[in-house]
């Protein structure tokens, strides 16, 4: 019996104390959802990089500092001291290097930096504010104001401040959720951000993120909805809350992502969707009603190139001049064919926003009278063809891939012209080639950036030229140079329509016998080619 007794007074203290152990809300983190794109973009200690400018530091140290203390005064990150940031370094040398900023991440014990830049330009100043993650190294967020008026302190300062509260607002969550117990949860975020009691808010995961495919910056996310807090008490800037409902038990942890706080308002544009025809039907501009509906679908940007074809007239004058060693005699021949008809097709890849790549075939097709008399045949069928591959680099004037920019470029160039053969021999086929480099530039001049103005220029390094069926001379001395200018025109995001005047010179000068033959040696060869193309171009 005494036994029996000790027996269930054990079971009975045991009970109550494995009972007393249970909390009251069990969570289960079994089952917790996890997104590594989701724990790339949490940031919580940000700093401030050196910020640039083209005035010698005018404006980059009022920027800088404005920075530092908009950063110091905000509640939902930790500032980080940068060290070891080298001054020297721009926006685009971040923008390309990732490794810049993961090297400085670690350094710092950071988890983003700011960066900035203000340019003068002759309309005003363009700002840029970037924001970029060391998990990757890669620009997160970006924004930037072109054209502004020339701005004193204090003003640049305020729109640095308003800048700096957009960039922070395109960061794809609002806060972050600190602690949980059972279901209370304490938010990094309060009635400074716009937070007040019996508020409901939402905790969403980050699943994936569509960036810039050049330029990196965040386009959009998809997101997953974990769960709902209610606000029970917001203070200045924490938040306390009970949660309502979550996908499963657990969901809702430390660092999950409270968004939800604003509500994006549009107009109404029903009554304009439903406004009849004077035939009382539906308008065809309805999109998605009336008569022939079609889907509400958001343009698409070109982002990878662009491929154009072209059709144009041209206008050629060659002339070669020989000399008769045995006689001494010179004769000079020219033939014009003031207007033939031409097609060329073009195509430039975009290997980064700066870097790019570009190719071209053109052909066209004359005849030119026979310059001597009495020769067979009397006119001569012939064609000409252009070769060209180059690739260069971008200055972005505005950090605008669509704004006014310089490209430097090098690349292999050949050109050919084909002649019939005549009785007596006057013209040669000739053919040009070599690498040049060249210089060119675009400059919108709409503020839609729909009409451009370009121009390029192309001098050629050491090109050389050969002949058939025979030789002028034994070496030639070979020049060539290219211009073009003209413009474009932007008919919807992909398409576009271009015009270009160009203007080539091809010259030889010849030395040494040749094999014309006869005592017959050339002394000199010239091409001046002027052509007009217009085409269109597809943007992809």
């Amino acid at each position: 019996m005494k036994h029996s007794t000790l027996i269930i007074i054990f079971l009975t203290v045991f009970g109550v104390y494995a009972f007393a152990q249970q909390p009251t809300n069990k969570v289960s983190v079994k089952n917790s959802y996890h997104s590594q794109i989701d724990k790339q973009i949490t940031v919580r200690k940000v700093g401030v990089l050196p910020a640039t400018d083209n005035v010698n530091g005018l404006y980059a140290r009022h920027l800088e500092n404005k920075l530092n203390e908009l950063l110091k005064n905000t509640h939902r990150f930790d500032q980080v001291e940068v060290k070891d940031a080298n001054a020297q370094n721009s926006i685009e040398d971040y923008e390309g290097q990732p490794e810049l900023i993961k090297k400085l991440g670690i350094k710092n014990n950071a988890e983003a930096f700011v960066a900035g830049r203000v340019l003068k330009q002759k309309k005003g100043l363009d700002i840029t504010l970037d924001l970029y993650l060391v998990s990757d190294g890669q620009l997160f967020v970006q924004e930037l104001v072109a054209n502004e008026p020339i701005m004193q302190t204090k003003e640049l300062e305020q729109k640095t401040t308003e800048m700096f509260n957009k960039l922070i607002n395109k960061i794809p969550y609002k806060g972050l959720v600190l602690s949980r117990q059972g279901n209370r949860v304490t938010i990094d975020i309060g009635a400074r951000d716009g937070i007040r009691n019996n508020t409901v808010v939402s905790v969403e995961q980050v699943i994936s993120l569509k960036r810039h495919p050049k330029f990196n910056f965040l386009l959009s996310t998809e997101k997953e909805i974990m769960g709902k807090i209610k606000i029970i008490k917001a203070d200045e800037t924490l938040s306390f809350g009970i949660i309502l409902s979550e996908k499963d038990q657990g969901v809702i942890a430390p660092e999950s992502k409270v968004t939800g706080l604003d509500f994006i308002t549009y107009a109404d544009p029903t009554a304009e969707m439903f406004r009849p025809t004077p035939h009382g039907e539906l308008g065809q501009d309805n999109v998605s009603f009336g008569k022939n509906p079609r889907e509400w679908l958001p343009p698409k940007q070109p982002t990878l190139g662009k491929i154009g074809l072209g059709l144009g007239l041209g206008s050629l004058r060659s002339s070669t001049s020989i000399q008769n060693t045995i006689t001494n005699e010179q004769k000079s021949y020219s033939g014009d064919a003031p207007i033939y008809p031409q097609i060329d097709l073009a195509a430039e890849i975009w290997l980064t926003s700066n870097w790019y790549m570009s190719g071209l075939i053109r052909q066209g097709v004359f005849s030119v009278p026979n310059p001597e008399a009495g020769g067979a045949p009397s006119r001569l069928a012939a064609n000409n063809a252009h070769y060209d591959l180059h690739g260069g680099y971008k200055f972005l004037l505005q950090d605008n891939f669509w704004g006014p920019q310089i490209n430097l470029h090098a690349g292999f160039a050949k050109y050919s012209m084909f002649v019939d053969a005549s009785t007596p021999l006057t013209f040669t086929s000739t053919s040009y080639s070599g690498m040049y480099l060249g210089l060119g530039g675009s400059l919108p001049i709409t503020n839609d950036h729909a009409w451009y103005l370009d121009i390029n220029l192309d001098r050629f390094l050491y090109p050389n030229v050969t002949e058939t069926p025979v030789s002028s001379g034994a070496t030639s001395d070979t020049t060539i140079t290219a211009f073009s200018f003209g413009g474009s025109y932007k008919l919807a995001p992909q398409y576009g329509l271009h015009a270009h005047l160009n203007f080539e010179f091809y010259s030889s000068t010849y030395s040494g016998a040749g094999n014309r033959g006869n005592g017959i040696i050339g002394l000199n060869s010239s091409q001046s080619l002027t052509t007009l193309i217009t085409g269109i171009d597809y943007m992809f």
